[in-house]
């Protein structure tokens, strides 16, 4: 028999022995994300390896990294409570406030399964890479005993209890490797590879703080809201519900006018593509300033960069991949995410003033794809 299997037969062993204790998903406010029959509710993303059986959500580990299952539906702030189970060896992570591109557990939050012993930032009740937990909470894996996890997401407070005791207590403002990090998401179950069980998972809605603030800027089926610039010679079109830029030199400049926000949207890109994002565009030669988009390491602003200003200091990603881009404008503070990593910064922002938002294609041959680009208008910092 695989080893993967022996693995599963020896959880579900353990899982028998300890049904009579499971906890049941009846708590004031709490709510099943797992219906204990089927994936209703959830997605796999790759060829994640996600089973249901005997009411419990299992992972086989034959997906492994980079698959996951993900809720269909985003979540802001929550309590989220489940059970699940382990043996040696295993890895796992419980996600949150996640994308659909880029490298989850740096663009969104994970809350690390199985690692290291100690208090690593990849033990067990880690934020995973960020925040280690404080104190060791996991239960042995020859326990048969389920761990029991509950997450609290009520933003900027974060804190995660495993089996009872507080493993974080974060205020996410204070971390910079977190305070940035998006405030709405999916919930999902990381494949590592190796056999996870869980179960009895359930959530609380907590009131939300910025969902109802973000506006989107893109139609999945025309361009409305948005005009292209005179001499554009770019064909701007949308296919499979995606903003498609390809073939000449323009812009495609938005109704609304912004002078402060946060935004976000995902980019793809052909090889040696060139384009960008203004920002407070008033006209073609009064144009604001430009987030760039040109994927190219050797480039003298390569994508994310502040044109001009502020080169961005990688590229966390492969070329043609899908990446998720955040830019942060207050007055004349700009910052610049890329996948997750603060890629460009700059304090000296002038033409502070209400304007556009315009796409730019800045090439003859290539194209740039946007989709779910979205605007949160921010009120100006004291």
């Amino acid at each position: 028999m695989p080893r993967t299997c022996l693995s599963i037969v020896w959880l579900l062993s353990c899982a028998a022995g300890a049904m009579g204790s499971a906890a049941q998903p009846s708590e004031e406010g709490f709510e099943l994300l797992f219906n204990g029959q089927d994936l209703s509710g959830w997605q796999k993303e790759g060829q994640a390896g996600f089973v249901v059986r005997d009411g419990m959500l299992i992972c086989n580990g034959s997906g492994n990294w980079p698959t996951w299952l993900r809720t269909t539906e985003v979540f802001e702030n929550f309590v989220l409570r489940m059970d699940y189970k382990t043996r040696f060896g295993a890895e796992s992570g419980v996600f949150f406030h996640a994308p659909l591109h880029g490298r989850i557990s740096h663009v969104g939050y994970e809350v690390q399964i199985g690692g290291p012993g100690g208090l690593k930032n990849h033990s067990t009740g880690a934020i995973f890479d960020a925040v280690p937990p404080l104190t060791a909470a996991a239960r042995h894996y020859s326990d048969e005993a389920f761990d029991e996890l509950e997450i609290t997401m009520n933003w900027p407070g974060l804190k995660v209890r495993l089996n009872g005791q507080l493993v974080q207590d974060l205020d996410v403002r204070e971390h910079d490797s977190l305070r940035y990090r998006p405030r709405l998401g999916h919930i999902g179950l990381q494949d590592r590879g190796k056999p996870v069980l869980f179960r009895n998972v359930r959530i609380k809605r907590l009131p939300d703080q910025v969902r109802d603030e973000w506006q989107s800027l893109l139609s999945t089926e025309n361009l409305d809201g948005w005009s292209a610039s005179e001499k554009n010679t770019a064909t701007w079109s949308i296919e499979k519900g995606e903003l498609l830029g390809e073939q000449g030199h323009g812009y495609l400049i938005s109704d609304g006018l912004y002078r402060n926000c946060e935004l976000q949207t995902y980019i793809k890109s052909s090889p040696l593509a060139n384009g960008g994002i203004f920002f407070r565009w008033l006209a073609t030669n009064n144009r604001g300033f430009e987030i760039q988009i040109e994927d190219i390491p050797d480039s003298n602003d390569p994508t994310g960069s502040i044109y001009g200003r502020a080169r961005a200091g990688r590229m966390p990603f492969q070329p043609g991949e899908w990446v998720l881009m955040q830019v942060f404008l207050n007055e004349k503070q700009c910052a610049v995410r890329v996948n997750g990593v603060t890629v460009a910064e700059s304090d000296r922002m002038g033409g502070v003033r209400d304007g556009n938002i315009s796409l730019q294609m800045h090439t003859g041959k290539g194209w740039v794809r946007w989709k779910d680009l979205q605007v949160r208008p921010l009120a100006a910092a004291p």
